[in-house]
């Protein structure tokens, strides 16, 4: 088994610091803004999307259903997917979560940081499993993952992919028929900001848990005043997540390589904060 490699840290300052967005006398709002595109796949062949977040705003988590890798970008506000086609022509969609704030009026100067935190899967021949813990920086919040598959006909699958309160746990199995690697990431926010006049302010987050019983897919939803930013699952043996996406401003859905009883999670964010001295 490989060695385990200490996560890489990389952290970004969005442009958000500077930016006064009108907004409530009192009340900050979380502006959520999801970015959608669809690319398509040729038989036998691949691609590769970028989604970007528009200005003044950070990445919290990228979706795509069919894509073998999810990867973050470094500069805090993009995410690339990569899909690859098997004998026919199709049709892929992806979606990035992105985020950043409306300031109260006498308020300025709320930068929004973010970090990914990368660390490789060990070499797992067919069959074989593992069990990886990512963790975020102290004062970051997770809000997304992904998953990087090397070399074609990677036979990495995701068992698990739970949120903690101060990071992601996964599960993964090896489902093809030649040894293969992967690289995992999460990506965090930081939880609270000081304005440069002065005011204090935090976001918040909540884990939706949900059982899907005896079915082999699952969509669920995140609460009226919340926008879900990722999907997760816990799944028994022998059953592995073959798609799950974003539906919506608040959903989420899943599809499993069998018909299970799995527990599933939303990672849902409220879209108000409040600024206090």
């Amino acid at each position: 088994m490989a060695p385990r490699r200490a996560p890489i840290r990389l952290a970004c300052l969005s442009a958000a610091a500077l930016a006064l967005l009108p907004a409530a006398a009192h009340a900050g709002v979380v502006e959520p803004i999801s970015v959608s595109k669809s690319v398509s796949v040729p038989a036998g062949g691949s691609r590769s999307l970028t989604l970007r977040c528009p200005a003044r705003a950070v990445a919290l988590n990228g979706a795509a259903p069919a894509a073998t890798s999810s990867i973050p970008g470094p500069n805090g506000r993009g995410w690339t997917f990569r899909f690859a086609s098997a004998a026919a022509a199709e049709t892929a969609d992806a979606s990035l979560r992105c985020v950043r704030m409306r300031l109260p009026d006498r308020i300025s100067g709320v930068g929004l940081v973010v970090e990914t935190r990368i660390e490789p899967v060990a070499e797992l021949a067919p069959g074989a499993s593992a069990r990886l813990d990512l963790t975020c920086s102290s004062g970051e919040l997770p809000t997304g993952w992904g998953l990087e598959r090397e070399g074609a006909g990677n036979g990495i699958a995701v068992t698990a992919a739970t949120p903690r309160r101060r990071g992601w746990s996964f599960g993964f199995v090896n489902a093809g028929a030649a040894p293969a690697t992967a690289t995992a990431t999460i990506r965090c926010l930081e939880r609270r900001q000081r304005a440069r006049s002065g005011q204090r302010h935090a976001f918040a987050t909540r884990v939706a848990s949900f059982e899907a019983k005896a079915t082999a897919t699952a969509r669920r939803s995140c609460r009226t005043g919340e926008f879900s930013l990722a999907t997760g699952v816990s799944l028994p043996s022998g059953v592995h997540l073959l798609e799950t996406g974003l539906a919506g401003p608040r959903g989420g859905e899943w599809a499993f390589s069998a018909a299970t009883t799995a527990e599933t999670s939303l990672l849902c964010l409220s879209r108000t904060t409040r600024f206090s001295r």
